[in-house]
């Protein structure tokens, strides 16, 4: 067992003799990760359901509980860990000794820094749990913290004061009610000699202390604030130390303006300052983005024609000059919002509040000072926080020299002060004069920290300028063999490192990623071609997982589209595009999906029927019918091997706008030019037709058939979409009971696959059933949830059904008129089993 690793302390990872273990489900990494939390005690089945589902599980749980425990121990045996997950008449445990789980390592790690190293991010990140295990969460997020103040003190004790404040700056934002992170910041400053910035930080934890608690600081905070007063102030010849008059005029900007746009040179702090400032806010990174609406509406969870419903709400666009006119249009056309935005230039708008940033401020390097002295400026103190040295007086003379030549930008500091592991302040002085007359001060400090770099990282420097949005390592292996450079780019601070979604990301700072853009790079085709491979394996992936990853990459699978595009290879593009079919799907990127098909299908080549095909399932999501069959008989031209799934999609029009025994002569023909597969899924379709149509009967037939047929391929998706149409048949022949325990583990797979489209149909029958037996309330909350996800979708078709049903529920007959005109502009008219219910309720 010396090769199993349990990792909880951030994404649920398991490893064994056979690699990683895989699980396609929330639930089964759910179940795993808490067996993992208390191995290797046996937990009771009523503990593990309460765990998964909450108070209410739904009826299936115990069943799903057995099915899940079957997969984990399926997926262990397959990495040589057949014998871990043990069945005992109390319940399940898994038999492994604690001390291969890294949560009994941090309870035991010899030291803070060794503890804290073993987390990744939040326990068990992807993972839903409720009840206990939430507390044991909350436990380790509490031990967590504590370790953390162990260590700034241990940082404090040893003399390491600018490093502990550093970190302690981090976590009082992050967790501004933890009194003693306020006392341990301000104390690491008083004792490096920032008297100003100790008494500042007293002050901020009193106005958070008073105005969330209701609270005066304790006696700890009060100490160090006697002793910073009792301490001569310092020669302070700049009022802009620790920012805090930009910091405290921004505020008032903003109680006045609704827009404040602060702006200045690149590296001067902008960003920075800004989400100081709006701690709370809502950030929109714009540096990637070609339209402010949808970046904003993603940001939100929205889509775009959702905006109009926030109210007073504060927004930060960041990063806004590539896009100012746009930015300067969004914010006229949306009154309602509040903005703090960075930008090079002002918008230029009415009502515009412009702020400047100056730099940090420098001492006069032809002045002798010490370093205390020196200390008083706030771009000195910015770069002995960020050295990886302590300085004398006699560094003094080059550190001001240093700052001043870099003219107290907050990014050249930082680059420079990274450098300080190999070179003193009087080389990177030396190095920065060489160039000061080509370059300039900020391009300079790029251009030296590049060229301090190794061949191979200066490669991979170029190469991942061609990225957009960030980058996964796995890119990095796929340019560069290893992740030996990006390790060394990393520590030279060109890219930073983030979490997204629990996956380590890699991004590079807004000017160093110019930088690179400047350099020559032939990796533009390798890069392009790794997210073209990365499309293809998540749309080969039967699980569906790999999905997540293409998100994350949105704005590099557009870069890629871009390079294809320009470079005329038409083949590529259409590879591309038909990759990206199940994507567009799952993530309701219809609209785009479809732009990027009428450029693709300019081209030719043996893929073009399936590009036709995806073309003609978005436009059929769109309840653009016409596109639709359009799309799919030039499909059945171009590649009649497609036969099968471009019937199925031709009986899903006329299914849709009433024409039910067209929809059924189209499923036929898709049965019989189809694979198992296929014919299953016509099969399916056939049942829901006759189930629309009324005849509920031969619906319950075909659906059951189509049912066991997707079991036996292993269709979790498809075979649960069955389960559920059977729910709705069940519900509309008067069996409510059956009706909601086939639609409960409807949802409750879906919830798992994260399949939104299934999740937003089981959510509307639930609602219909709750209606029916009674319960108004429930029946709103889930035909509302339903709606939600369904615009999120832009499935226009179902949303005109759940506003009947809304309106049924509620008596908001205004719903009606809104339904009826989706109809009207989409061409479909009521179902013929709605319009019965609808009558007889």
């Amino acid at each position: 067992m010396d090769t199993l690793d349990v990792r909880l302390l951030g994404p649920l990872e398991v490893t064994g003799p056979g690699g990683m273990v895989r699980l396609a489900g929330t639930r089964q990494r759910s179940l795993l990760a808490l067996l993992a939390l208390r191995a290797p005690s046996v937990l009771p089945a009523t503990h593990l359901i309460d765990a998964l589902w909450g108070t209410e599980p739904p009826p299936t749980a115990l069943r799903t509980l057995h099915s899940h425990i079957a997969r984990v121990r399926s997926a262990l045996a397959a990495i040589g860990l057949a014998d871990v997950l043990v069945t005992t008449s109390a319940g399940y445990a898994l038999k492994i000794d604690p001390s291969h789980v890294d949560v009994t390592r941090f309870e035991r790690a010899p030291s803070p820094r060794a503890a804290l190293a073993l987390w990744r991010g939040d326990p068990l990140a992807d993972c839903d749990v409720s009840e206990w295990a939430s507390a044991e969460i909350t436990r380790l997020h509490e031990a967590r913290l504590s370790t953390e103040e162990a260590l700034a003190q241990q940082e404090i004790s040893r003399g390491a004061c600018g490093t502990a404040a550093a970190q302690l700056e981090r976590l009082v934002v992050s967790h501004p009610l933890r009194e003693r992170f306020w006392e341990l910041l301000a104390d690491a400053q008083l004792r490096d000699g920032r008297r100003a910035d100790a008494l500042s930080t007293v002050r901020r934890a009193r106005n958070v202390l008073v105005e969330e608690l209701g609270v005066d600081p304790g006696a700890g905070l009060r100490a160090i604030e006697t002793e910073a007063l009792a301490c001569p102030a310092p020669d302070e010849s700049s009022s802009l130390v620790g920012r805090q008059r930009e910091t405290q005029d921004v505020v008032r900007l903003l109680e006045k303006a609704r827009l404040v746009t602060l702006t200045g040179p690149a590296g001067c702090g902008k960003s920075r300052l800004a989400r100081h400032v709006t701690p709370s806010s809502t950030v929109v990174d714009l540096t990637s983005a070609t339209s402010v609406e949808d970046a904003v509406a993603a940001a939100f969870d929205l889509t775009a024609r959702e905006l109009s419903t926030l109210g007073n709400t504060l927004v930060l666009l960041d990063n806004c000059e590539h896009l100012r006119a746009k930015c300067a249009r969004f914010v006229e056309a949306n009154p309602r919002l509040r903005v703090l935005a960075t930008s090079r230039e002002p918008f230029n708008v009415p009502g515009e509040a412009v702020y400047p940033i100056p730099p940090l401020a420098v001492p006069d390097p032809d002045v002798p000072r010490s370093l205390a002295e020196l200390a008083a400026y706030d771009a000195v103190r910015l770069f002995l926080d960020r050295a990886a040295h302590n300085y004398t007086d006699a560094d003094a003379p080059a550190i001001a020299q240093l700052c001043a030549a870099l003219d107290g930008l907050p990014l050249a500091l930082e680059l420079a002060a990274a450098r300080t592991s190999v070179l003193t302040p009087a080389q990177i002085v030396r190095r920065l004069r060489d160039r000061f007359g080509l370059l300039g001060p900020l391009r300079a400090a790029i251009a030296w920290s590049h060229d301090l770099l190794t061949n191979a990282e200066r490669s991979l420097f170029a190469d991942l300028a061609v990225c957009a949005g960030g980058f996964p390592a796995d890119l990095v292996e796929a340019l560069a063999g290893t992740l030996d450079a990006l390790t060394g780019l990393v520590a030279k601070s060109l890219v930073r490192v983030s979490r997204v979604a629990g996956e380590t990301r890699f991004s590079m700072l807004e000017t160093v990623h110019a930088f690179a853009l400047e350099q020559h790079s032939s990796a533009h085709a390798d890069a392009a071609d790794f997210f073209l491979r990365l499309a293809e394996r998540a749309e080969a992936d039967s699980t569906g997982t790999l999905l997540n990853e293409l998100r994350v990459e949105h704005a590099n699978l557009k870069r890629t589209m871009d390079w294809f595009t320009s470079t005329g290879d038409t083949d590529k593009v259409l590879r591309l595009v038909v990759a990206l079919n199940r994507y567009w799907h799952r993530t309701g990127n219809y609209s785009e999906g479809r732009q990027w098909l009428h450029i693709a299908l300019r081209g030719s080549g043996p893929l073009r029927g399936k590009a036709l095909a995806s073309a003609a399932a978005l436009a059929l999501l769109e309840c653009d019918y016409a596109e639709a069959v359009r799309h799919a008989r030039d499909g059945l031209e171009a590649d009649p091997s497609l036969a099968g799934r471009l019937h199925r999609l031709l009986g899903s029009v006329a299914r849709e706008r009433g024409y039910y025994e067209a929809a059924l002569h189209h499923y036929q023909e898709a049965a019989r030019a189809s694979n198992p597969m296929n014919a299953a899924y016509a099969q399916q379709l056939a049942g829901a037709t006759s189930w629309l149509a009324g005849d509920l009967s031969v619906a319950e037939a075909d659906l059951q058939k189509s049912l066991k047929s997707l079991r036996e391929l292993n269709d979790r998706r498809g075979a649960t979409s069955s389960l559920a149409y059977l729910g709705a048949v069940a519900w509309y022949r008067g069996d409510a009971a059956e009706a909601r325990e086939l639609l409960d583990e409807a949802l409750d797979t879906f919830g798992e696959l994260d399949f939104k489209e299934g999740i937003a149909w089981a959510l509307n029958l639930l609602g219909l059933v709750e209606h029916g037996t009674g319960n108004p309330k429930a029946a709103r909350g889930l035909l509302e949830r339903s709606l939600e996800l369904h615009r999120e979708l832009g499935d226009r078709w179902r949303q005109a059904s759940v506003l009947e049903a809304l309106a049924r529920s509620t008596g908001q007959r205004e719903l009606l008129a809104e339904a009826a005109a989706i109809r009207a502009e989409i061409g479909a008219p009521v179902p013929a089993i709605e319009r019965d219910m609808a009558r007889s309720g």
